[in-house]
C-alpha cells in the first residue's frame, strides 16, 4: 500500500510532526484563545489543526469549509451541515431545525450516503443578521463543551455581498463566546490580512496569529526516508530527496504527491535514484494533463509567454532585462497585466517577491513540453 497521502487531511502516522507549532496551537486552544493560521497552499494547515485537536483527546472538532462560498445561505448551510456531520445525538437535527426557523430550513437525505442534511430556502433572502441566530446555536450547543470551531479558507468570506457587515455580525457574536476557541485558517495572505490586520476591519486584532510554513527539509526528509524504508524496503538517495523538494517547491502536499508517484513507479527492495523522476512525473502528468490544457485555454499568447518565462527563470525578476528578452514582452505594463491575470486565475502566487506556480507540476509539464 502506498504510504504517501496527499490532497486530504493526514493524521497520526501519516502526519509529519511539527512539535513547536503544535505546542503553540495547543496552548492557544487550552486557553480558549481565537487563532488566525496563515500559510500558502498545501503547507498542511488543516492537517496541523486536526492533528493537534485529535491529540487533545477530550476535545471535538467542528470544521466549516468556506472555500469558494458565494452567498450567505451557502455559509449558513455549510455551518449547519458541519454540525449535523459531527453530531449523532437523537433529536439534534429536530432541535436544530427549530432553532433556525427564521432561515426556513428543510431536512433532506443524501441519496448516495443516506446521511441527513439541511437545505435553506434561498427565497427567504438571508441577510448578515441571519448569522446571529446561527452563532447563538453554536454557543448554546457547545459553550459548555470542549470543542474547537474551525473556519477553513476563511478569506473567501470576502466574496460575499455585504462581507464587512457579515464580519461585523460574526465578530459581535464570537467575542462573547469566551469558552469556545475559534480557529480561522487561510491560504491567501492578502485577503486574510485585509480581514485581520486592517484597522477598518471588524476582525482587526481579534485573534492570535500563527504562520504555517513549509516543513524543514531535514525533518521532512527523515519522515520520507522512513516511509519508503518501513513500508517496502525501498531506499532513496539524498540526491533524489533534494530533487523532489526542488521540483515540488518544498510544499508538503506536493512533496507527498511526487513521493506517491515515485512509490507507484518502483518496486519493493529497490534502491531508488534520480533516474526515476521522469517516470514519476509522467504518472502525475497523465492524471493532470486535462487540467493543464484547460489552463492554457484561458490564456492569451502574451500571458502564456509570461508564464513560461517565470518557469524558466524560477519566478524571479519578471521586469528584468533577462525576463523581457526571454518572454519577448517589451512593455513592463504588459508584463504586470499578465502577472495579475495569472494570479487572478490562481495559476501563480507571489511570496517574498518571487512568483511561484500554485501547481509546481504544471511548471514541470510546461518545461518538458518545450513551451
Amino acid at each position: 500500500m502506498n504510504p504517501f497521502k496527499y490532497g486530504r487531511i493526514v493524521v497520526d502516522e501519516d502526519f509529519c510532526s511539527r512539535p513547536v507549532i503544535e505546542e503553540q496551537l495547543t496552548n492557544f486552544i487550552l486557553s480558549k484563545q481565537n487563532v488566525l493560521i496563515e500559510g500558502e497552499r498545501r503547507t498542511g494547515k488543516t492537517s496541523l489543526i486536526y492533528e493537534t485537536v485529535r491529540k487533545l483527546k477530550s476535545y471535538r472538532y467542528l470544521y466549516i469549509d468556506c472555500f469558494e462560498i458565494r452567498t450567505i445561505e451557502d455559509f449558513c448551510r455549510r455551518t449547519v451541515n458541519a454540525m449535523i456531520s459531527m453530531e449523532k445525538r437523537a433529536g439534534f437535527i429536530e432541535s436544530l431545525v427549530k432553532s433556525l426557523a427564521h432561515l426556513r430550513p428543510k431536512m433532506t437525505i443524501d441519496p448516495l450516503t443516506g446521511e441527513p442534511s439541511i437545505g435553506l430556502d434561498a427565497v427567504t433572502g438571508a441577510r448578515p443578521d441571519s448569522i446571529e441566530g446561527l452563532m447563538d446555536v453554536i454557543a448554546d450547543e457547545y459553550g459548555k463543551r470542549k470543542i474547537v470551531v474551525v473556519f477553513d479558507e476563511f478569506q473567501d468570506i470576502l466574496h460575499l455581498k455585504d462581507a464587512q457587515a457579515i464580519l461585523a455580525v460574526f465578530r459581535g457574536k464570537i467575542q462573547f463566546h469566551t469558552s469556545i476557541p475559534y480557529v480561522f485558517s487561510g491560504s491567501i495572505r492578502g485577503s486574510m490580512h485585509e480581514i485581520f490586520y486592517d484597522p477598518a476591519s471588524p476582525f482587526f486584532k481579534s485573534a492570535a496569529s500563527m504562520t504555517v510554513s513549509n516543513l524543514e527539509r531535514e525533518r521532512f526528509g527523515e519522515f520520507i526516508i522512513a516511509k519508503f524504508l518501513h513500508n517496502g524496503g525501498r531506499r532513496i538517495q539524498k540526491e533524489l530527496l533534494t530533487a523532489v523538494f526542488e521540483i515540488a517547491q518544498d510544499t508538503p502536499g506536493d512533496v507527498q504527491e511526487l513521493c506517491a508517484a515515485i512509490w507507484d513507479s518502483t518496486s519493493s527492495r529497490q534502491s531508488i535514484t534520480t533516474d526515476i523522476i521522469p517516470a514519476a512525473l509522467d504518472l502525475i502528468f497523465s492524471r493532470e494533463q486535462r487540467v493543464y490544457e484547460n489552463y492554457l485555454g484561458l490564456l492569451t499568447g502574451q500571458q502564456l509567454r509570461c508564464l513560461v518565462s517565470l518557469a524558466r527563470l524560477n519566478g524571479k525578476a519578471p521586469f528584468s532585462a533577462e525576463f523581457i528578452q526571454d518572454s519577448g514582452i517589451r512593455q513592463p505594463g504588459s508584463i504586470q497585466k499578465a502577472l495579475e491575470r495569472l494570479i487572478g486565475l490562481r495559476i501563480i502566487y507571489l511570496v517574498n517577491r518571487e512568483y511561484k506556480y500554485v501547481n509546481p507540476f504544471f511548471r514541470a509539464w510546461l518545461l518538458g513540453k518545450g513551451y
